[in-house]
């Protein structure tokens, strides 16, 4: 067997091992794409992105997923902002948990992320940035299509911790002023679709 097969029979053995593996709560480890909705104040109201997941189930009851969003804004056709997050939440389910084809299992979610912001006027692309931490905390629910493949939808508030990033606009120009140890909170909606691959014990 050359090197080329050597590495095809690692692949395979590493991917399907989680799969024999019993079909319990905890250890269960899914991978998931997501969507997600930020609804800020003034006038950068609206952002939409994208991003991916993973989840490691702790216990039947207790849940962990790990994140990274890419959401971008338009600001009034006067500029645009970017955000960035990275993180993870614990979800706890204090409800029974069907995993039966077409069951909801609702869940409280809290957790932190870190996120790098970018303001910036169209016109010479400059502005500001930052970096902060959030906490965030919130309700969902999974839909389970099947025993492996699931929707989630959440919704959550996400309070910065950091300087915050005001915008204004007159006449069509842009304005942007940085504050120094300020809070900014938004509400946070994701959508995902997720895959259980397997347990990981």
């Amino acid at each position: 067997m050359g090197r080329g097969g050597v590495w095809l029979l690692l692949g395979i053995i590493f991917f399907n091992f989680p799969l024999f593996a019993e079909n319990k709560p905890s250890g269960q480890f899914e991978l998931g794409a997501r969507t997600s909705a930020s609804f800020f104040g003034g006038n950068a109201n609206t952002s939409y992105g994208t991003g991916g997941q993973f989840r490691i189930r702790i216990l039947e009851s207790l849940n962990t997923e790990w994140f990274a969003d890419y959401i971008t804004a338009d600001i009034a056709s006067a500029g645009f902002r970017q955000d960035a997050h990275i993180g993870w939440s614990v979800l706890f389910y204090p409800l029974s948990n069907p995993y039966a084809k077409g069951g909801f299992t609702p869940y409280l979610a809290a957790g932190h992320c870190f996120d790098y912001t970018r303001v910036a006027r169209y016109s010479d692309n400059s502005g500001e940035s930052r970096f902060s931490s959030a906490v965030q905390a919130g309700i969902g629910t999974h839909y389970h299509i099947d025993d492996r493949f699931n929707l989630s939808f959440a919704a959550q508030y996400m309070l910065h911790l950091g300087s915050d990033l005001h915008t204004s606009v007159s006449n069509g120009q842009l304005t942007i002023q940085k504050a120094d140890h300020a809070f900014e909170g938004h509400l946070l909606f994701t959508f995902s679709l997720n895959y259980r691959v397997g347990n990981l014990w």
